[in-house]
């Protein structure tokens, strides 16, 4: 007989808040597993988050070199911010671009919302699209962090490559190629059309 999975393999009996930070919390739970031993189970909450596919007038991927504790090396990420409470995830969006590159938008477009899950936590992200760019005061930088640009399609191949490993970024850029692909939208050209030539006669 199969597994039933439209149901939890397993009852949770107790529950307790075991850290609180302003980030995240830590939740500890008592289950009862569905062979009958008793197992702890941990979720680390945390905010929804946001990242941003944001390409200029010259088909240039803004991008970020960012230092994560967790992984011990700098990564490139599309520009991120947690979503904070009570806030849109649009303003979070427009935060992140801001904050990270410096950067604007006069156009947004909602990609769709995703989940990034472990065993421990799973998070929602909401991806977005910024185009029509242009330069806005960045605040001062934290050393964690360097702001750089790609072309779109290197950026892609980048993340189909394992070069842009972080799983959001990557999902972000095949969802937005993804969407291009389909018409949804176009690369601004590199170069603007030359005028015709004329010929004197």
């Amino acid at each position: 007989m199969r597994d039933d999975l439209t149901v939890p393999p397993w009852q949770t009996t107790d529950s307790r808040l075991a850290y609180a930070h302003p980030q995240f919390c830590l939740f500890e739970y008592q289950v009862i597993r569905k062979d009958g031993a008793l197992d702890v189970r941990h979720k680390l909450v945390e905010p929804a988050a946001v990242r941003v596919v944001a390409v200029d007038q010259d088909g240039l991927l803004a991008l970020i070199w960012r230092w994560r504790y967790a992984l011990g090396y700098p990564a490139i990420e599309l520009p991120s911010a947690q979503v904070e409470p009570g806030e849109e995830p649009l303003l979070a969006a427009q935060r992140a671009l801001r904050e990270g590159c410096g950067l604007a938008a006069h156009r947004w477009t909602s990609i769709r919302k995703i989940t990034a899950a472990t065993d421990l936590a799973a998070q929602t992200v909401h991806l977005y699209r910024g185009e029509r760019l242009y330069r806005v005061p960045r605040p001062a930088g934290d050393g964690e962090r360097l702001a750089f640009a790609l072309p779109y399609d290197v950026a892609v191949a980048s993340a189909l490559s394992g070069a842009i490993d972080d799983a959001v970024s990557v999902a972000a850029l095949l969802h937005a190629e993804q969407d291009r692909l389909r018409g949804a939208w176009e690369l601004p050209d590199a170069e603007p059309p030359r005028p015709p030539r004329t010929t004197r006669v």
